[in-house]
């Protein structure tokens, strides 16, 4: 089953917010960096989101659940990173290229979901 609505992918995004691992086993300035910025457009989004669908029904939901699953996955990737019973600074780097591409994809992602809520409240301002 899919989410179909503007307010599930907006509570999908909030609890990807919430549930971004902060901290960890050691701390990396550069994993925080990413968390704090990938919580930071997941909760403002999020909230957004949430608020237009209260408003009125529709708009494009999908740029905002392809941003959740991004971040979740690159928060996954994140808690790989430097967590290994055998330190492997070569698997530790094809992980991070993993992560920076992932993270340029959120870039795009976030921008399209920004985009489709400024296209919904568009609508609702031209709705007498």
């Amino acid at each position: 089953m899919t989410n179909t609505s503007m307010d599930d992918a907006g509570r999908c995004l909030l609890s990807v917010a919430w549930n971004i691992r902060t901290g960890g086993p050691r701390a990396i300035p550069r994993a925080d960096a990413v968390r704090e910025r990938l919580q930071t457009l997941c909760r403002g989004l999020g909230h957004a989101a949430c608020r237009r669908a209260g408003q009125c029904a529709g708009g494009d939901h999908v740029p905002l659940l392809r941003l959740a699953d991004r971040a979740y996955e690159i928060d996954t990737l994140l808690l790989l990173v430097g967590t290994s019973l055998i330190p492997d600074p070569a698997r530790d780097t094809r992980r991070w290229n993993e992560i920076d591409r992932l993270v340029s994809e959120v870039d795009d992602l976030a921008t399209k979901a920004a985009a489709a809520l400024d296209e919904l409240s568009r609508e609702l301002a031209e709705v007498p």
